[in-house]
Order: structure tokens, then sequence, then C-alpha cells
């Protein structure tokens, strides 16, 4: 064998895990009880130290095994234990602890050197393993401790130690200056150099962790000083889960112990399956003090709490087996360390990682002196006892100075990389009983030491409860167990028999009392307060607590003596002095008991507590059973259910009550209600119909009054315009991507201080949240802070971005007068906008930072769950080592994941905002839905809020409270805009695909130019700028509405084709050309109660309806295929309203952008009218009016102030429009037309700019417009010309179009601006767009 392909192999398995180097570093199992090789001899010190395995630990330490002899094991002279088969008593060594599977079982050891992570002596690693009959074919703790005897016991079995014998040792391992001549057998390692042979165990299995080859043991759980560093490849490595090859011949092992080998020499390389169990845990250890047998944190001992499998009787088949568990440990410096004095000043080359070293740095064969010692120069990098100038103070010396200041390090390299172990006697792992529930949870507990005081045990323990504090819930059962020996030293210090263990259990009144509770007051095992005597739970706890106190030494089993009764004086070695429990046997099994009562229990052993000596108490505290999540659940479900059985309820009984409702009708009606009387749901019925036929007759006398008012509509069928091609009209101006920067940090906008202020208010939360959480992340992270920081940033703004979607926010807020630049409303979208991106980086800077968080923590060591709670972990370290899954589904609250889930929806809402989604103008992005993906996933954000109080509940409800308030306020206001159905009185297709649409103005509503409405159509609403003026008695719209538009086509193609076309209107074309123009009538659905619109053809039914009538619920069943319905829902504030505030205006639309001036200018028509009639006659005269109705000398005021004042129009409106052709101007052309030649001819100065690319002999003068140009508009120019005009004005610029164009606009706006502190000339800007 090479040492290449060992160097490989070890590389492969990373073997060098026990490569742990110190002497006495013993580890000691105290529950179960370890034996350290102890069998039965009366000896404090094991006397067969090679018995079943290699401990390496002080012979002293250990438990005997246990017995379960009544009363004892002794002989006659009760001295001597009798180990021979023909004399052993019945019962010795039978003393065998039995385990429930599925229970947990609390495993106790002392470590001499330490552990844990973040030691500063040690690098260590604890690993826990079992083995059961299943593994083995020989499990036994044996009858005798003598060498050589018949039967020592057995743990692996002799095939085992053959094959390992056999086997060829891994010569890729480091062996440090150990002789390795000749010796290439496994049972050779560099802690064992001598081979030899400890029961049947594999020394070089029993040194390395994980072994490379297949062995009997099975793996419960890694304790490492660096679980982050070790642990995935701990738990890879394991044969529970990975499977481990031999080498085989004819069945039989071979020595080759590699593939390579093994097939080059015609033998078959066999991998063994592994165990199939779950992967050990892996876990970060608590740092205990070195140099000390003693305990950890809170002066508790370390320990594992092991939930016993129920594997293992799956693997054996039965219901009960043998089974052995060991702890070993391993140790070593920090010499082996890169970074280490002695690699580094040497020049050595131990890699990267202490891990991974091996052969290379072995020490020639041959090179050492025969005592060894050398100078700390060469390999191995620590040699045996190696000499030199350690501290480097030869140099420079005097030459008189003869010394050369040698010291000398106390090295064995056997040791210097060493592995302690300790094993329990067996013990038997059983089926959980029938009578507990197979889901309970069961804790075993128990009684550790043994007899002797402090000195004599030691390093063992003398006798207490395991585990000494318990917790456990109402419900959960304990198994109280233990065991002791009667082999012990007969010369130990201890109470009763000489030689022997025994423990009992009674309840006290607290841990500083020694006197037991009298039986009425027991709660423990029974709760016996207030019980009658007699009764058979008196009797059944009265049982319970004697057997438990005195161990049933009252029933003369096997040989027990007749206990001395009274107060008869008898030698504590009498085994009939029960008082000291000599007739009992040293096992004890109380069975599993239900722990019923809430409280704080507290007990003592009687026999052992000796104030003075040794303190043999516990406390058992039980609490009210927790819920658990499913316990969670179904409270859930049964809580919607009553709910819902009460909403029903009520439901039932308003239906009952209410019979004309729509909760009454057949198709809704409550089911419970069929339970009823025939004769009484018949008389409601009845009477339902007696309602409805009165309301029916009601609505008929209402709607024939209304149809003979009204003109009866006509159709006409327009000329017919050539079609044009479809131009994009939206921008006259090329569409550049706003910069997020300078709209969050402030363009020269409207509210652009606002921006700043709102931007700089971040900033300040940012702060606040910083520097509450600094120093409050998992090893004072600066990332938490920053999470937190962003969080807070989060908060405000997710509370922030509903408001601008509030409609009557909005409205609201936009009717106040006023133009400072700090109003962030009066552009909702460009706020909301802002708002979502501020969200956004504040997303990045919260997510980024808790991930680097989350990364930090799952890196960080993952310490044991003490699960008994005696550690009192710091919550930093219960956190620790968690997995990215773990912190994701981190119960109750699953923070993580409520944040992924937010992610994953703010991320879908903000991709379909984008214009090429929302829009549909794309393939792609129309195949997604358009509007309608964007409008879904938009409607989740009640989820999103949701998930948020979910996600941080303690904060967000403070920042979510008033946004809520708002919420509620503004569906309230909603639900009053909403008119059900809207009258289209006609639809005219203008060129490029606009659609003016004209309806009848509903009864109350009311409005101010400018504003918009929101139109709904087959479920799906759209915002649109109202056209028509409010002095006007009709409403109108102009939508556009091109192919790449889905809602708007769709519409188009139903008004202005399919509709007509179902009425029979045979000229109607398809695709719909520009003039196409048809009326509609107003017709009325009796059965429903709907209104809704047909095609004026002049014949058609305009009341529908029978006597048939039957409920009134909503349905669309029965309406003409000609029916068109729509709703409107409005009107809501735009900025464009605000023009009423400034004497001096300037308009900019561009496209069909111009909608909201051209309500305007209508309007400024119709008041400008109204003042002429009121005798005002100086509309378009600078005015000082806008003041109160009495001068300012108590005057009254001019008729033409008056009017002024009630009437406001502006004294100067600049309308500028930009166009692609001169087509777009005929959209309102006459609306142009009659503004420069009626009533504000002299307000109102209309420009036009058309942009697109025209032939010359194809321009025409536009009558609507007082100047034209072409090309797009010269805003130096435009300014100029303006604050020429109004030097002293403050003049409000308003735009609906084009961001880009907004960007100019606030350029100039800001540029034509006077300083402040100087009066003057003044431009304010006011944007909008859908």
């Amino acid at each position: 064998m090479t040492s290449t392909t060992m160097t490989s192999l070890l590389l492969a398995f990373c073997v060098i895990h026990t490569l742990v180097f110190d002497a006495l570093g013993d580890v000691y199992l105290n529950n179960p009880r370890g034996s350290n090789n102890k069998l039965n001899e009366q000896n404090n010190n094991a006397q067969n130290q090679q018995r079943l395995f290699d401990s390496q630990n002080n012979a002293a330490a250990g438990y005997q095994v246990g017995d379960d002899c009544r009363p004892n094991c002794l002989s006659n002279n009760g001295k001597t234990y009798e180990r021979a088969k023909d004399k052993r008593k019945p019962g010795a060594g039978q003393g065998i602890m039995t385990y429930y599977a599925g229970s947990e079982l609390y495993v106790e050891w002392l470590l001499q050197h330490g552990c844990g992570v973040d030691h500063p002596n040690v690098l260590c690693q604890i690993v826990i393993q079992y083995m059961c009959d299943a593994d083995t074919d020989s499990l036994s703790d044996g009858l005798t401790f003598e060498k050589n005897a018949e039967d020592n016991g057995n743990h692996e079995s002799e095939k085992y130690y053959q094959n390992c014998e056999k086997r060829d040792r891994n010569k890729g391992l480091y062996f440090a200056d150990q002789n390795r001549n000749n010796k290439n057998s496994a049972k050779f390692t560099r802690q064992d150099n001598g081979g030899t042979r400890y029961g049947n165990e594999c020394p070089e299995e029993r040194d390395y962790y994980p072994y490379w080859h297949p062995t009997p043991w099975h793996d419960i759980a890694i304790i490492t000083h660096e679980p982050q560093k070790r642990c995935a490849y701990y738990q890879a490595e394991s044969q529970n889960v990975k499977e481990k090859g031999i080498c085989m011949k004819d069945d039989e092992e071979q020595e080759e112990n590699n593939e390579k080998d093994c097939v080059a020499k015609g033998k078959e390389w066999q991998m063994k399956k592994p165990f199939d169990e779950p992967a050990p845990e892996c876990l970060g250890g608590i740092k205990s003090r070195d140099n000390h047998n003693g305990n950890a944190r809170n002066g508790q001992p370390m320990y594992y709490t092991w939930t016993i499998p129920h594997h293992i009787l799956t693997r054996a088949q039965k219901d009960e087996t043998q089974c052995v568990l060991r702890v070993r440990y391993n140790i070593t410096t920090g010499d082996f360390l890169p970074t280490s004095q002695q690699v580094t000043s040497n020049n050595q080359k131990a890699g990267d990682d202490y891990f991974f070293v091996d052969h290379s740095m072995n020490e020639a064969q041959g090179t050492a002196g025969p005592n060894r010692r050398r100078v700390a120069r060469s390999t191995p990098v620590l040699g045996g006892d190696p000499v030199g100038d350690m501290l480097g103070l030869s140099a420079g010396k005097e030459d008189s100075d003869t010394n050369d200041y040698f010291l000398q390090i106390q090295v064995n390299t056997d040791q210097y990389g060493r592995t302690f172990q300790d094993r329990t006697h067996v013990f038997k792992v059983k089926k959980r009983p029938d009578s507990v529930p197979s889901g309970a949870r069961i804790v075993n507990y128990n009684v550790r030491g043994r007899r002797g005081n402090i000195v004599q045990v030691y390093p063992s323990v003398e006798y207490d409860f395991v585990p000494t504090e318990l917790t456990v819930e109402q419900g959960d059962y304990l198994h109280f167990q233990w065991t002791g020996a009667d082999s012990n030293n007969q010369g130990n210090d201890g109470n009763g028999k000489q030689g022997t263990d025994r423990s009992n259990l009674v309840q006290i009144g607290d841990r500083t009392s020694n006197v037991p509770l009298r039986l009425e007051e027991h709660t423990l095992l029974a709760d016996m307060r207030g019980l009658e005597k007699g009764s058979d739970a008196y009797k059944k706890g009265r049982d319970l607590i004697k057997r438990f106190g005195f161990l049933d030494q009252e029933n003369a089993e096997r040989g027990a003596p007749q206990c001395a009764t009274g107060d008869t004086d008898v030698n504590d070695n009498a085994d009939e002095n029960c008082k000291q429990l000599n007739a009992a046997s040293a096992y004890f099994d109380g069975g599993v008991i239900e722990m019923k009562t809430i409280g704080v229990h507290h007990i003592v052993s009687t026999r052992n507590n000796d104030f003075s000596n040794r303190s043999h108490k516990a406390t058992i505290t039980v609490v009210r059973a927790s819920w658990t999540t499913v316990f969670w659940i179904l409270i859930g479900i049964a809580s919607a259910l009553g709910l819902s059985c009460c909403c029903y309820g009520i439901a039932a009984i308003y239906a009952l009550h209410k019979p004309g409702s729509w909760l009454f009708s057949k198709r809704y009606r409550p089911r419970v209600l069929n339970f009823l009387s025939r004769e009484h749901i018949a008389a409601k019925e009845q009477e339902r119909r007696a309602i409805f036929k009165a309301e029916r007759e009601a609505l008929k006398k209402a709607a024939e009054v209304e149809l003979a008012e009204s003109p009866v509509g006509g159709l006409r069928r327009a000329s017919q315009a050539e079609t044009t091609p479809e131009v994009e009209t939206h921008s006259a101006a090329p569409a550049q991507k706003v910069s997020w920067r300078e709209k969050v940090c402030g363009g020269r906008e409207a509210g652009e201080l606002g921006y700043r202020f709102y931007l700089f208010l971040n900033l300040i939360v940012f702060g606040i949240g910083f520097g509450t959480h600094w120093g409050g992340g998992f090893q004072s992270s600066i990332m938490f802070p920053i999470a937190k920081g962003a969080g807070f940033t989060l908060d405000l703004n997710y509370a922030m971005l509903i408001l601008p979607t509030l409609k009557s926010l909005q409205t609201a807020l936009r009717g106040r007068s006023g133009t400072s630049n700090l109003r962030l409303m009066d552009d909702p979208i460009d706020f909301h906008i802002t708002v979502a991106v501020l969200t956004f980086l504040g997303s990045v800077v919260h997510i980024a930072a808790h991930l680097v968080h989350i990364d930090l923590i799952a890196n960080a060591p993952h310490y044991q769950d003490f699960k008994l709670g005696m550690m009192e972990l710091t919550a930093q370290e219960q956190m620790g080592g968690a997995t990215w899954m773990a912190q994701l589904f981190n119960p109750p609250r699953y923070v993580a994941l409520s944040g992924v889930i937010i992610t994953v929806l703010m991320i879908l809402i903000g991709f379909t905002s984008m214009a090429c989604v929302r829009r549909g103008s794309n393939p792609i992005t129309r195949v997604l839905g358009g509007f309608r993906v964007f409008s879904f996933f938009h409607s989740s954000w009640p989820l999103v809020y949701i998930l948020l109080l979910a996600h941080a509940p303690a904060r967000l409800w403070i920042w979510f409270f008033f946004p809520l308030l708002f919420v509620v306020i503004d569906k309230v206001l909603q639900s009053q805009h909403h008119i059900s159905f809207a009258v289209l009185k006609s639809a005219h297709l203008l060129p490029y695909d606009v659609l003016h649409l004209t309806f009848d103005l509903p009864q109350g509503f009311t409005y101010q130019a400018g504003q918009y409405i929101h139109l709904g159509w087959r479920g799906e609403w759209h915002p649109f700028t109202l056209t028509s003026a409010p002095e006007e008695r009709q409403l109108s719209l102009h939508i556009r509405s091109p192919e790449t538009l889905d809602w708007c086509s769709a519409l188009k193609k139903h008004l202005c084709f399919e509709s007509p076309a179902a009425a029979g209107m045979t000229f109607v074309n398809f695709p719909p050309t520009a003039d196409t123009h048809i009326k509609f009538v107003k017709c009325l659905d009796l059965k429903t109660g709907k209104v809704y619109s047909r095609p004026d053809t002049g014949n058609q039914e305009r009341i529908i309806g029978g006597d048939d009538i039957e409920d009134g619920s909503f349905s669309q069943d029965g309406l003409p295929d000609d029916a068109v319905v729509l709703q409107l829902s409005g009107p809501f504030g735009a900025p464009a309203q605000r023009v009423w505030e400034y004497e001096t205006v300037l308009v900019v639309g561009s496209g069909i952008g111009v909608t909201p001036f051209i309500s305007i200018i209508r309007s400024v028509q119709e008041r400008a009218r109204l003042r002429a009639l009121m005798g005002d006659h100086s509309v378009g005269k600078k005015s000082s009016a806008r003041k109160s109705l009495m001068g300012s000398a108590g005057d009254m005021k001019t008729r033409e102030e008056i009017a002024a004042e009630i009437v406001p129009v502006p004294y100067k409106m600049y309308f500028v429009w930009i166009v692609r052709n001169q087509e777009e101007a005929n959209w309102f052309y006459d609306v142009l037309s009659a503004a420069i030649k009626g009533p504000c001819k002299e307000i109102a100065e209309i420009q036009i700019y058309v942009t697109g690319e025209q032939e010359i002999s194809t321009v025409k003068r536009l009558d609507c417009a007082e100047r034209q140009f072409a090309g797009r508009p010269n805003w130096g120019r435009v300014f100029k010309e303006i604050k020429t005009k109004h030097e002293f004005d403050h003049i409000g610029v308003f735009l609906c179009g084009s961001p880009e164009i907004g960007r100019q606009l606030a350029t100039q706006s800001a540029a034509f601006s006077d300083p402040a502190s100087v009066g003057g000339c003044k431009f304010s800007f006011h944007k909008e767009n859908f």
C-alpha cells in the first residue's frame, strides 16, 4: 500500500478529527451510569481496564454494574460480592435500566479538560453513539472483571475485532514520531502504538471519527467547539446516512483498506448500506472549565437530551432490545493551527486547516535520539519532549555567556492526539406502555452517583437525582427509575448497609427542608390534598407514595427479610433495617407516571440526603400545558366556524324579518329557514311578492314620466372619413425616462420642498431605527441596526404608500387653497411612485442587511438544545447556527417567511406597474393580461398589509392606525360618490382612435372643471378626465382607444360595432372607422332595477320586466344583446382644478392630455357668460378682487367686484396644445374655436404646436388657435413672453402630458421665478398624469 493512496484516503474522509492532543483529558459518564470498564469489583478503581474498551481515563472513575437482589447481592457475611456462576445471588448484575422508545434520556458527563465554543485552551469534539443487539452478536456486561476470564462481557463482536486486526492501517494518518516499523494492522495507531487489545474494540475506529469503514456504532450527536465549520462534514460522513466500503473475498473481509488496492488484487470492494437513520445532531458545546471534573454553566453538568428513536426497535424487529451507549471525547491544542508559533516559526507546511494534518508531517524513521528529545525545528509539528531555545535568548548574547537557554516542553506524541471514552453498562430499550398515548412526552427521571464521600468516589460523583431541576408540562409523563450496585468498596462512607447503593423519593416542602411532607400534603406522585380517606383515589395515591418511599420492602419476595418494626434499634448493616432501605433492591422502577398537579414539587432521598455530607434533593416543576400549533389551528378553525354560524343565524333572522331583501330570495335564502312550516314560508313569500309589486309599479311610473319628458334620441350615420394609420398621440416630446434620483431628491417640480422634506423625514426615521437598535444584533453586528433603520423607513413608507391612492383624500386636499411647494398630493401618482421607490430602496437595504445578519447567525456555533433548560442559553446562543431554512420557518410568527411573501408580492406589484405591462403595449405583456394583471396584483394590497402586521406587529399598528382610518373614510366617501349605472347618450369615434362619450348628468352629481371620474365596464374601472364643464347638463369623456390598450379598444369595439350590430344597425363597420357616431337611449329593467343604454333605433323597448318577479337578486340575465351597462364613480380631485386659485395661468396639454384643460376652457366660457349676465363686463381685465364683500374702508364693493368674487375667472389663460399633426386638433376644434370667438376671447390665448413631420403644402391655418407653430415649443421664449406681460403676477403652470415636458416646465418655472425676497413674478408648477 502506497503513501499516496493512503493520503488520498485521508483527504477523502478527513480522519484527523481525533487528532486530539493532550494527556489527562478524561471523560466520565454519570447518567446513564458509565462503567469506565468497571463491572462488579469491590474497589474504587477499575481492576481490568482492558475488559471492554480503551477509555484512557483514570481508573478511579466509573460505576459498578446495577444489581437487583433482595435484600442485596452480598454473601452471608454481608461483605463479599460473589461473582462465580454457582455462588451468584439471583438478581446480581440484573439491575438493568429500561428506557421506552420515544422517551427523553438525560445523558450527563464530566470532562477533565473542558470543551465548548470559544474555549481558550483546547479544540474539542464530543461524539455520542449507541449500539444494540442488532449490530453485534454478543452484547453483554459479562460476569467477572478478572483478566482472561471466560466471561468479561462483550460489546463489539469477536469477528469485528478480527477483521480490524487483519485490515491494513491507514498509512496516510499523522503518526508523529511514533515507531511505525512493521506495524501495518489497523490495531496500531499513534495513540495505541503497541496494538494492545481492549475487548473487541478496533483501535483505529476508536481513535478516528468519522471512520471510513463500517462500524456497529450509530451516531447520536456530535458536540464541537466549531460547529459552523465541521457539522456539515460530520453529518454527511456519518454511517447513519452514508454507505461505507470494505474489501471482500469469499465472504471474508480482506486486508486492503481502499478500493484501488482491493480491485487491483482481484478482490471485491463492497459498499455497506447506511443505517438509514437521521444524520446525527451536530451542535456547539457550552464552554466548560478545564482541569476540573465539575459542572459548567449555572452549576449544571454537561448533558445532552437524547430522544430514544423508535427505529431501534424497528431494526431489532421486536418490542425489546439491549443497547449500550458511549461518549468519545477528543481534544487538541492550537499547536497544529496554521497560525501557531510552532508552525510559522519553523516554516512547516501544516496546511490551511489542522483538521487535515497528515502523514507528511511524520518524522522520518530512525532520526530520533534514544530519549526522543530533539530541538523543536523539524517535523513532526511537535516531537516528543522537544527542547530548544524557545525564547530566542541565544541571539545577541555575550561571548562569555555559555548558557544555551534551552527549555523543554512536556510532550508525549502518542497523547498529543488523544481520544478518551466512557461507555454505559447494557440497558434495554422497550416499546412504550399501551397506557401512555403515542404522542405523549416521556422523560426519564433517574439517580446518579455511587456510595462514598467526595474523595472516595472522585472522579465519579455522589448521589443526586438527575436532572436536579426539571420543568415539564401538565400531561407529560415521568419514568422514575434508578439502579445501584452492591459491589461498592466496603470501606466507603455512606448510610445504610456497607457497599450498597439505595435511593428512595419522598416529597418535602422546600429545598431547605429535610423532613418529608405528611401523606395528605403530597402533590407530585398524587395530589392527596382534600382526598377523603378510604376513597379509591386516596388508596391509590397512598400506595404509590408508599412504594416510592419504602421501595416495596414490606413485600417478602426473593428472600427479603422481615423489616424491624417500631423503634427497634438495629444496626445500619442489618438487612432488616428497612428504615435505611436495606431490605430493598438497588434497582427500582417506579413506572411511568403522568404529571397532573401544576406547581413546584421538591423531593429528597431520606437515605442519602445527609446534611453537611451530601445533598440528595431535586425540584420538579409542572407547568400548564402549552398549546401546539395544531391546537391553535383547530382553535382558529373552530372560532371561524362559530363566527360563521353566528353570522349565518343573524342572516337567517334578518331574511325572515325582511322578506323583501335579497337574503330571502330563493337563490340566497339560508337553508335553515326550510325547517319552518310551509305555511310560514308561503306567507313570507307572498309578502315578498307584494313588496316587489309595489316597487315595480313605482319604478314604472317614474320611468314613464322621465321618458315622456326626455326627447327621443335619433340615430345618424356620420360621413365616414378615410381611416388613418395609428399614431401615438400621448406626447409630443420624445418619451425620456425620468431619473428616480431627480424624483426622489427633488427635481424642479411642484412640491419640490415637500419631496425633499419627505426624503429628509426618511433619513430621520432611519437614524431613529438605527440608533435604538445599535448593539442589539447578533454578536453586535452593525447589519442589525442597518436592517432596523431601513425597517423603520419601510414602516413610514408603507403607511404613506396607500394614501396617494385614496381618491377622496386627494379630492379633499385639492379642495384647499394655497400654492405651497410643500404640498405633495398635487401629483398623487408621482408621490405614490416616489414612496414606492423609497420603499424599494428601503427593502433592498432591509433585506440585504438581514441576509448578512442571517448568514452570520447561520455560520455561528449551533449550541446544543438543552431541552431541560438548565443551562439558560443566552438569546444569541439560542439563535446561533440556525440554518437559513430554520430562520425562514421560525414559529410562531414566521417573520422571515412573511417577509419573503411580502417581497414577492411587492415585486409583482412593481413589475405589473410598468407602463409596458400595464398598457399591454407589446405582445408578451398583452398575453400576461395588460391592465388586468396590474389590477389583480394591486388589489392584493390588503394581503400585503396583513402580512406586514404579522411581520412586525409590535410597531406597525402604530404607523398603520391613521392610514387605516383614512382608508375607511375613503371607502365610505367613495360609496357615496358611486353611481350604479350611467346613462350613455352617444359614442363618437374621432380620428386617431379617440372615443368621445356623452352621458346624462346623474342626479346630484357635482364636480369641478379639471376633475376626473372612474368609468366601470365588465368589472374593470379606469380613470378618465371629464371634458365637459360643470355648468353643462351633460358629462363628456374623450378616451384614447388604440389596439395597444386592451380595455379601451374593447370598449370602442363594443360601443361602435358590437352593440349597434346587435341592435340591427347594418351600416356599422369592423373595425370601427373614424367619425362613427352612435346615439343611445336610456332603458330600465324592472326585474333587476338596472339602468342601461341601447343604440337608438327608434323602435326598441325601453322598459322591460314582467309580473313573474320572484326575487330582487342582481343578475345580468335577460338584458338585450345590444345592452350597454356602464358605471361611474367620482368625481375625484386633480391638480388642474387649482387653476381658479390663479389670475394668470399657463396650461399645457400633450396629445389627449389636453382633456382637463378642455373642461376648464369650457368652464371659463360658461363663467364668462354668467359674469356678463350678472352685469360684469370686466372679464379679461386685471382685477383686485378676491377680497371680502366690504372694501378696506368698509364701503360696499362694485357689481364687478362681487361677480368676480362669486364666479372667479382667470384674468389670462395661455393655452398650449402640443399635437402630432393637424388632424388631432379636430378632436376639440369646435371647443377651441368657440373659445377664441366667444365670451372668453379676452382671456384665452390658444397656441397649437404641431410636432410631426408634415409637408408644407398640407399645412393649413387652424381657426381654433390664435398662434400656430411647427415643431416643439421653445419654453424659454414662452416663459419670457409671459413674464414680460405679467412682471408682478403669481402664475400657475399646469401640465397633463409627458414627464419629459414636465421636467422642462419645472426647470423653466424655477428659472423665471424671481427670488421671494424681492417679490416680482413667480411661476408655480403643477402636473398630472395617469
